[in-house]
């Protein structure tokens, strides 16, 4: 069989394989973060087997064994968002258009033949949104803010006969901040009227392990897969901050309190294939366990007064999630046209892990298309990468649903742009060159 009809029998079992044994609500990030680089989002982020940059270390860490000498790169990632909601009277309300901004840094160094070692500082899970202060879900959110740091050694051994196998540790720093408006009515005549907000916040650490595999048989082909383990983040010295009106301030003080989230396991694998010395393909299924969050829970030191009754203090609420896993599929292409200058293209199959039941304007997901393009500069040792993705949500419709929050429709696009600049070079260039003949 031939080098290309491989290559088209292997995508097409893969893409099989994903719609078979893809769970029933499959695909989606939900708030997962996944644009590391310009030259992976470029390539629909199907950098599994790819190893073109040491941010690649995140979708597979024994990408750094396929590195020569020492590699620095920074990215910054801009997401504009563009989203509203439709009540069932057929009323719109826009969410904020303001342009966030996540940086990662990612660094590798192979030692020697059998030895390299890499580092990254990244953010993989988060999000940000924001609604108006007067809006009819300002009772579930104003304001939604998460984020996720995580600090990432990996040291990664060979090719040993074509194999790598690489392993690595994460520390999660993880950070909420949440502002809604509680439904207390109206204050009494002679009291300043007042928005009386809650306002969550707080942030803890959180610990996990991630490994990866590699294997090249032949020069045009190469397999990856990984294997990132799920992260508890438990949140202990919380802050809720209660601005009410004072006739309520006994019954809502402020206080601290404690709550948990469980970051779900990532599983990766891919094969990039060359066609040409100067062209390559990868197909990589990508397995986000999202299952692990079932719900949010805060517990409060203080207690809330809900109720007639001034002893009758409630000290938790929880909010139902259960979220599904999925499958993501992605596909990615880059081709270089000149010595220095590559073109990346790529698309990924992505979606909505949340229930109807459950979905509200904080993380309003849904299916999506993600389309991808990019260009990569490689001169003199200094690389510039820069990528467009094309976020396109369809429309979720959860007007009928029984038990939502908030029915109503939501739409929502996002315009994501990477640029990363990096460095690299090799210290033993000169020892690999080949020896002159003497004449």
């Amino acid at each position: 069989m031939s080098k290309v009809k491989t290559i088209i029998v292997i995508i097409a079992l893969a893409l099989g394989f994903s719609g078979v044994f893809a769970p029933k609500d499959a695909s989606a990030n939900a708030f997962f973060i996944q644009e590391m680089s310009g030259s992976g989002m470029a390539q629909g982020a199907a950098v599994v087997a790819g190893g073109g940059s040491p941010a690649s270390m995140f979708q597979n860490a024994a990408n750094l064994s396929v590195l020569e000498g020492l590699h620095l790169e920074l990215t910054a990632t801009l997401y504009i968002p563009d989203a509203k909601f439709t009540n069932t009277n057929g009323e719109v309300t826009n969410a904020s258009d303001s342009v966030l901004t996540v940086p990662h840094f990612f660094a590798s160094y192979r030692v020697n033949d059998w030895l390299a070692v890499g580092l990254g500082v990244f953010m993989d899970f988060g999000l940000a949104v924001e609604w108006p202060d007067d809006w009819e879900g300002d009772h579930i959110v104003q304001y939604g803010g998460m984020q996720s740091y995580t600090i990432n050694p990996n040291v990664s051994f060979g090719p040993f006969k074509g194999f790598s196998v690489a392993v690595g540790f994460d520390a999660k720093w993880g950070a909420i901040d949440i502002k809604r408006k509680m439904t207390l009515g109206l204050a009494p005549l002679g009291q300043e009227s007042v928005t009386n907000q809650l306002h969550l916040g707080g942030d803890a650490w959180g610990f996990g392990a991630n490994v990866g595999l590699m294997y090249q048989p032949a020069d045009w082909v190469r397999i990856g897969a990984a294997y990132r383990s799920a992260i508890k983040i438990s949140l202990d010295e919380g802050k809720a901050d209660f601005n009410v009106v004072d006739s309520f301030s006994q019954k809502f003080p402020d206080q601290k309190f404690s709550a948990s989230i469980t970051l779900p396991h990532l599983v990766s694998m891919g094969v990039r294939f060359w066609p040409h010395e100067t062209f390559s393909i990868e197909l990589d299924l990508w397995v986000t366990m999202w299952s692990s969050y079932d719900e949010l829970a805060f517990k409060f030191d203080k207690g809330l007064e809900l109720g007639p009754d001034p002893a009758a203090r409630v000290f938790e609420q929880s909010e139902v999630k259960n979220f599904n896993d999925f499958i993501q599929v992605r596909l990615g292409a880059e081709w270089w046209v000149h010595e220095i200058v590559a073109l990346r293209a790529g698309i990924m199959l992505d979606g909505g892990v949340i229930p109807d039941e459950t979905l509200d304007p904080m993380l309003p997901d849904n299916h999506r298309i993600n389309s991808c393009i990019g260009i990569g500069i490689d001169y003199k040792g200094f690389t510039f990468d820069a990528a467009y993705m094309l976020v396109y949500m369809l429309e979720r419709d959860v007007s009928n649903v029984e038990g939502n929050p908030l029915p109503g429709k939501y739409n929502w696009i996002v315009h994501d742009v990477t640029l990363s600049i990096g460095y690299h070079y090799d210290f033993f260039a000169k020892d690999k060159q080949e020896p002159v003949e003497e004449i």
